[in-house]
């Protein structure tokens, strides 16, 4: 079974750029970690100076460049079995498409859950 995403675990854009969750909700925590729950997953920028990130979105062209300037919602990987408040908990699975002006097909996925105690069916 997948693990469940925690704050503090680790979202890749397909170009390997990476940062850390920081959003969850703290009515399901592990370790004290607030569980990450569909939609908190969407927005997140990849550039150099956003805050949490590990490696900046690493994607250049000739002008210079092109990070991933936000993730958007996960498309699988979203528990239907646990949730918080009405909300299914992401999963290590997780995985979604991310905007980026120079590369339509700009994916994320989840490197690191944040835990390794709690999973959770899809």
């Amino acid at each position: 079974m997948p693990n469940v995403v925690v704050t503090g675990g680790v979202l890749a854009c397909s170009h390997q750029g990476q940062i850390r969750l920081s959003a969850g909700d703290g009515r399901l925590t592990v370790d004290g970690q607030a569980a990450v729950v569909s939609g908190q997953e969407a927005g997140i920028s990849l550039a150099t100076d956003s805050p949490g990130v590990l490696v900046p979105c690493p994607l250049t062209t000739n002008a210079g460049p092109s990070p991933c300037t936000a993730t958007l919602a996960a498309t699988s990987g979203v528990s239907t079995k646990l949730t918080v408040g009405a909300l299914g908990v992401l999963l290590d699975t997780a995985t979604g498409s991310a905007t980026n002006p120079q590369d339509v097909s700009a994916s994320w996925k989840i490197s690191d859950p944040g835990q390794r105690k709690l999973t959770a069916d899809g």
